[in-house]
């Protein structure tokens, strides 16, 4: 969340074995129905920890690039 986003250009989410869980590509920031819900493959993740990246393009036109983890827990 955040002012002065205009659309993620992607967010792909990963175990830490590299195997994709979530991937989704060009949808309106700040809307928390478009990111993860914390299932894969159609069922609920274990808790784990998991690896994100994240393509967030600004108002002003700039892409800026994230890249980390995030922990799943019951």
């Amino acid at each position: 969340r955040g002012t002065g986003l205009f659309k993620i250009k992607s967010l792909r989410i990963f175990t830490r074995w590299g195997e994709i869980v979530f991937e989704k590509t060009n949808f309106d920031a700040n809307n928390a129905a478009y990111g993860w819900d914390g299932t894969s493959k159609g069922q609920k993740a274990n808790p784990d920890v998991f690896v994100y990246t994240l393509e967030v393009i600004c108002d002003n036109g700039s892409v800026l690039t994230y890249r980390s983890n995030i922990s799943l827990v019951k």
